[in-house]
């Protein structure tokens, strides 16, 4: 049951990183590139709050692909062990 929630949490870490890298690229090139500021609005504040989207995505990103790997050498050597007692046995 354990296993099953690491799963599904990595699965949700993955979606979140997807959908903040592509907002962050969103926000920073339609904003940047595509409309003038209406008002004050520094382009810096702009970069700046694409870069974060930018940032947690990259981390969450990096940290499910981590999960995702570590669970499969994980699995790899339980196979590993369960084969030795077999044999051993």
């Amino acid at each position: 049951m354990a296993q099953k929630k690491k799963i599904e949490l990595t699965r949700l870490q993955g979606i979140i990183a997807v959908a903040s890298f592509s907002s962050g690229v969103i926000i920073a090139s339609v904003c940047l590139f595509f409309i003038p500021p209406l008002g004050e609005i520094a382009s810096s504040a702009i970069s700046i709050v694409s870069e974060l989207l930018v940032l947690c995505g990259a981390i969450l990103g990096v940290k499910a692909s981590y999960d995702v790997k570590f669970r499969k050498f994980e699995a790899e050597l339980r196979d590993v062990i369960e084969n030795e007692k077999k044999t051993n046995a």
